[in-house]
């Protein structure tokens, strides 16, 4: 047997929703030293480029091609969060999946994340590693696959904690810091000049409101003395109909620029988004967005309890404005140190490499008994 053989195999399920699951698991990889390989849906769609020693497995979708009658029962089973009946798709996913973990025995399984994929690995006697997200995840469902998981992973430190997480959950989950984007180190900030027009940014991916155009315009009008500057979003109707000092710069290659310059950010309460702009060490507003779960309203409470941003449940009145950017521009970058401390993607692979190597052992071991 080669040395490749003979190293812990380990498998990553990455979930489709967001770039997010995927970003995380690349940079976890790129620390990894065990043998790899990535599990997930819509690899074209999510522009999958891994080295060609990691393989890589596309399941169907289970979101495609559904029935309208069987998708009244997808909800059926309080275990699981998405069951629909009389789905080629799901049918194919779960053989192949399970296909693939019989035939590979994995030593063990991420799972980034899915609850249907944790009960189908636990099933077939796969040890697995379940990645923490915020949120109120007590429901049957989460509690059965973090019951299944040898480890629960969060990828924020324990201060970054939701006081509402039972003990148990806590007692299982590993935590690291937040995971280093290694081009925002070399960042410059601008001084701070307060004589100056203050910069506010808006920062937006494919999410936010249907109505966002008319939050950005009554923010804009209520900060006459500020820049305020959309970043992620296409300008709606004519210049003459927005206020004078509301500038939407589209999709842009240089984000972080444009961010760095700015006073204040506003943004969505993800994850990434969040983590970067800590990382950066960006004064900002975080406005929670409709998500399963209350995520990003659970997020925006560990935000302000740890005063690391003006955390938001929903869009501001337009008079909130001014005392919101003021509050803002007095918040403390410097208390995102602590969660960068070290590098949130080494010390994950470091733990599912332990973990690897325990399974991988425990496996070779000889003695078998029956019941």
């Amino acid at each position: 047997m080669d040395a490749i053989e003979q190293r812990p195999h380990v498998g990553f399920y990455v979930h489709y929703h967001g770039m997010g699951h995927k970003q995380r698991t690349a940079a976890i990889l790129d620390h990894l030293r065990s043998e790899a390989s990535v599990i997930a849906s819509r690899r074209q769609a999510m522009k999958w480029d891994l080295p060609a020693s990691i393989e890589f497995l596309e399941l169907a979708c289970d979101n495609d091609s559904l029935s309208q009658a069987g998708l009244q029962h997808a909800n059926d089973v309080p275990g699981l969060h998405f069951a629909p009946l009389w789905s080629d798709n799901v049918t194919d996913r779960v053989a192949r999946y399970t296909d693939w973990l019989n035939r590979t025995k994995p030593d063990v399984m991420v799972v980034d994340v899915s609850v249907e994929i944790s009960m189908l690995t636990r099933l077939a006697s796969i040890p697995q590693i379940v990645m923490r997200q915020h949120g109120l995840r007590d429901d049957p469902a989460h509690t059965n696959a973090y019951a299944a998981a040898q480890s629960l992973l969060a990828p924020f430190p324990e201060m970054m904690e939701d006081e509402m997480t039972p003990r148990w959950v806590r007692d299982k989950t590993v935590y690291v810091d937040g995971f280093h984007k290694r081009d925002l180190f070399t960042i410059e900030r601008p001084e701070s000049n307060e004589a100056r027009q203050a910069t506010i940014a808006f920062l937006f991916g494919h999410g936010g409101p249907q109505d966002v155009h008319r939050h950005l315009s009554d923010a804009a009008s209520s900060l006459p003395h500020c820049q305020c500057v959309v970043i992620g979003k296409d300008a709606p109707g004519e210049p003459a109909e927005r206020a004078s000092n509301l500038h939407y710069l589209g999709w842009v290659n240089d984000v972080t620029k444009h961010v760095v310059a700015a006073d204040v950010v506003v943004t969505a309460a993800g994850h990434n988004s969040v983590m970067e702009l800590g990382q950066l060490g960006s004064k900002f507003i975080a406005i929670a967005e409709p998500r399963p779960f209350a995520e990003q309203l659970r997020k925006v409470a560990v935000l302000n309890r740890e005063q690391l941003a003006i955390g938001l449940d929903d869009w501001p009145m337009p008079h909130q404005w001014p005392t919101l950017i003021q509050q803002a521009r007095k918040l403390d970058p410097s208390r995102w140190k602590a969660i960068f401390l070290q590098d949130g993607a080494i010390q994950a692979a470091e733990h599912i490499d332990q973990v690897a190597s325990w399974s991988h052992h425990q496996r070779r071991q000889p003695a078998r008994i029956s019941l």
